[in-house]
C-alpha cells in the first residue's frame, strides 16, 4: 500500500496495525509501539474535523489493542492511559530498570532509539492527565528521565526533546478534554 499523508486514512492504517501487533512483535516491543502508535493516533485525529475521530476513538482502539495483547501473551498487560497516575510512576520505575539489561541487546538499542519519541511525550502526556494532587509535577517527571536517559545511554539535547514536545502538545491539546491543561 503506498505511503498516504491524508490523516484519515493513516489513522485507518493505525487501526489495522494496533489490533495486530500482538502477532507482529513480542510482548515489551508491542507495548513500546502501542504508546507510539497512541501519540500518533492522537496527532491524527488532532487533524480531523470528521466526527467520530477523536481521543475516545484512539482510546477505545488502544483498550482493544491491550486486550489482544493480553490474552495472546497470557500475562497481565497494564493500558497505562486506563490508570495515568499509577503509570506514571511505574513507567519511570520500569525505565529505571533497563539500566540492568545489556545496553548491546536489540531491545535496549531500540529503546535508545524512541525514547525522546515515545517515553517523553507519554510521561508528559499521563503527567497533565493525572488529575490528582498527589502526582509528580512535570519538572520532577523530566528531573527523573534526565537522569534515566543518562543512565540509559539515550544521546539526545533535552531542548531538543521539549521543543518536539511542545509542538506535539498544541498540537494535540484541542482533543484531549477538560482535563487537559499546559
Amino acid at each position: 500500500m503506498p505511503v498516504s499523508f491524508d490523516p484519515e486514512l493513516r489513522l485507518r492504517q493505525l487501526a489495522e496495525y494496533v489490533l495486530k501487533i500482538h502477532l507482529n512483535l513480542g510482548p515489551e516491543e508491542a507495548e513500546v509501539q502501542l504508546l507510539r502508535c497512541r501519540l500518533v493516533g492522537y496527532s491524527l485525529a488532532a487533524q480531523l474535523t470528521s466526527e467520530g475521530y477523536g481521543k475516545k476513538y484512539i482510546d477505545s482502539l488502544m483498550a482493544e489493542a491491550y486486550k489482544n495483547l493480553e490474552a495472546v501473551t497470557g500475562r497481565v498487560v497494564t493500558n497505562p492511559y486506563a490508570d495515568p497516575c499509577a503509570s506514571q510512576y511505574a513507567m519511570l520505575d520500569w525505565l529505571r530498570s533497563l539500566a540492568m539489561r545489556d545496553p548491546a541487546e536489540p531491545f535496549m538499542i531500540f529503546i535508545r532509539a524512541e525514547f525522546r519519541k515515545v517515553f517523553v511525550p507519554t510521561l508528559r502526556l499521563l503527567t497533565v492527565l493525572c488529575g490528582t494532587k498527589n502526582k509528580y509535577t512535570w519538572e520532577e517527571v523530566r528531573g527523573q528521565l534526565q537522569e534515566i536517559m543518562r543512565l540509559l545511554q539515550v544521546e539526545a539535547a533535552w531542548e531538543e526533546c521539549e521543543s518536539h514536545l511542545e509542538r506535539y502538545l498544541q498540537k494535540v491539546a484541542p482533543i484531549m478534554g477538560d482535563e487537559f491543561s499546559l
